[in-house]
């Protein structure tokens, strides 16, 4: 958010005390056996003002239920839009080998290829390339 209020921080305290005082809620997941990974991710180039650091983020679904997903300020500056989505898809692809060792482990049969969404037909011209001399 580029300019949060005072109101935002207090509606985001109150989702966060409504998590924190009904446990018992937790997360649902799916009753259907699904095999399929899906993953999304996507950045946005110099946010932060201040700093002019990205923040990206990923959400990754086994068939209709969301098992992981981060959102984070990234720790360095990217140079263009391009490289910030090409750092998300890369923080992104190692969630996924993570996941695939995981489930692999608790006996979960995992179609593959897995898929991973990210917006921009340049990255997914870089991606396919493997690379470019700037990033």
């Amino acid at each position: 958010m580029h300019a949060p209020k005072k109101s935002h921080y207090e509606k985001a305290l109150h989702v966060v005390n409504y998590v924190k005082n009904h446990p018992e809620l937790g997360l649902l997941m799916s009753s259907t056996s699904a095999e399929d990974i899906v993953a999304y991710c996507d950045s946005d180039w110099a946010s932060c003002p201040m700093s002019w650091k990205s923040v990206t983020g990923f959400c990754i679904k086994l068939g209709a239920s969301h098992i992981s997903w981060k959102a984070k300020k990234k720790s360095t500056i990217s140079r263009s839009s391009v490289e910030a989505k090409y750092r998300s898809m890369e923080h992104t692809v190692a969630e996924l080998i993570w996941l695939k060792g995981l489930l692999k482990e608790l006996q979960v049969n995992v179609k593959m290829p897995m898929e991973l969404y990210c917006p921009g037909f340049a990255i997914a011209v870089i991606a396919e390339m493997g690379g470019s001399s700037h990033l």
